[in-house]
């Protein structure tokens, strides 16, 4: 479960769905954690972190200290945006 930042009460919401429901229906902005991030993506963390460094990955938002979440819609976007296995690689 994951806090949703910003509201005037405490409210929980559950945590990054698995990938396979992403297109099924449009949901609210939840903060993703980094497990929630290499789950999804099947990108590990250095990984993450050198395509921030290179603008090729969404970065995240600072909730906290030492706490950071990223927005559920733009890992979509980006899990989206890369070719599926098997397609042709543009040149």
């Amino acid at each position: 479960m994951v806090a949703r930042v910003g509201s005037s009460q405490a409210t929980t919401v559950p945590a990054m769905r698995p990938p396979e429901t992403f297109a099924l229906a449009p949901r609210d902005v939840v903060g993703a954690t980094l497990r929630d991030v290499t789950e999804a993506t099947a990108l590990s963390r250095s990984v993450i972190y050198d395509l921030m460094a290179e603008s090729r990955f969404p970065k995240p938002i600072r909730v906290g200290d030492r706490a950071v979440r990223w927005i559920e819609d733009e890992v979509i976007e980006y899990i989206a945006s890369r070719p599926r296995a098997g397609s042709e690689r543009p040149a």
